[in-house]
């Protein structure tokens, strides 16, 4: 009688112990996976948030904005020819109110 008890005591013992192991690591898993949750709103906002900003960053730089900014604040104007020149090369047979185009030295491109 002793001993079936003992038994009797032994196995609630033990299933009240794995009862309580389970239920630990149900908690366990519920908190991970709510953490895991708040992450991901996290991550989408962060995500949204880059998005909005590269779009920002391409509207600041675009040739438009940057050239109205320079025209209108700074008070600059677009050139009205282009001179390109070279060192150490002479551009030879040209009128001097066409625009010179010039490659370098040792450019692979063939002349002009």
């Amino acid at each position: 009688m002793r001993q079936m008890r003992w038994l009797w005591g032994g196995a609630l013992l033990f299933f009240f112990s794995v009862a309580m192991l389970y239920l630990g690591m149900q908690a366990l898993v519920l908190e991970k996976s709510f953490l895991v949750a708040q992450k991901r709103v996290v991550l989408e906002d962060l995500a949204a948030e880059k998005e909005r900003l590269e779009s920002e960053v391409a509207t600041l730089s675009s040739l438009e904005r940057i050239r109205s900014i320079a025209e209108q604040r700074l008070g600059m104007v677009p050139p009205e020819r282009v001179v390109y020149a070279v060192v150490g090369k002479e551009v030879l047979g040209r009128e001097e109110g066409e625009t010179h185009v010039a490659y370098h030295p040792g450019s692979k491109r063939g002349k002009e």
